[in-house]
């Protein structure tokens, strides 16, 4: 096994290089011994977060891969890290939230061939979900709401934290159509109308910095997400509840 861990990375200069330093010095025996790289994927930002991707990557060149596109996506910026990713499996962190026990159980659940694709789910009856009260009710509104009730997904969470397989991640790549933040939610879908096997994991997350997007403005988007979820899925055949 080789693995490659993806961090998207969008005007984040001010806490990047100490979370990604603290998050290579600290790494468990079981994530040190395979990992193969760990890919910045800067993503438009207007600060100073490629200069400081680029530091961490002279300090670590034997580990740490920069790469920049111009657009401030982040459905784009993990595509693009996994497109690229040289791993045998992958993960997909975040700035605020580069979780090494998520990547260690990740690690076991492949190795024992349990699942293609795992979710660290805040819904999972074992997470500590410590965000602010807002976000956490519309992260359970879009997932039962829009997910189980519109679509049919039987799972508790899409978005966040993700360990995929990387012939699953190049595929789910292939067959997406969305961009932007949605693109996480699409390719948990498409895995699992694609039959892909998918395990959820829970997480412990606190807000270590307020959230790029206000909940005011994810609301219109979420609105027209599901029409764009739709129309992806509808080219496979549905999936029933177990």
């Amino acid at each position: 096994m080789q693995y490659s861990v993806i961090i998207p990375a969008h005007n984040e200069s001010a806490n990047i290089e100490n979370q990604v330093r603290e998050f290579i010095t600290n790494l468990p025996c079981e994530v040190a011994e395979v990992l193969k790289e760990v890919i910045l994927v800067e993503n438009g930002s207007s600060d100073g977060t490629l200069g400081a991707c680029q530091r961490l990557g002279r300090s670590y060149p034997d580990m740490i891969r920069v790469c920049t596109i111009p657009n401030g996506s982040y459905g784009e910026a993990i595509k693009h890290g996994m497109l690229v990713s040289r791993g045998t499996h992958l993960s997909i962190l975040e700035c605020d939230f580069l979780d090494a026990t998520f990547v260690a159980r990740s690690i076991a659940i492949f190795r024992a061939n349990q699942a293609q694709l795992i979710v660290g789910s805040k819904r999972h009856p074992e997470s500590f979900d410590g965000r602010p009260l807002k976000r956490r009710v519309l992260t359970a509104l879009y997932n039962h709401v829009f997910l189980r009730v519109c679509i049919g997904y039987p799972g508790t969470d899409t978005h966040g934290l993700k360990s995929i397989e990387a012939g699953c991640a190049r595929k789910l790549c292939e067959v997406a159509l969305t961009t932007d933040e949605i693109f996480q939610t699409e390719i948990v879908l498409l895995a699992w109308r694609l039959g892909d096997k998918i395990e959820e994991i829970p997480v412990n997350i606190s807000e270590v910095r307020a959230a790029p997007v206000t909940v005011f403005r994810r609301v219109p988007k979420v609105l027209n997400t599901v029409r764009e979820l739709q129309r992806s899925l509808k080219r496979f055949a549905a999936r029933s509840l177990p």
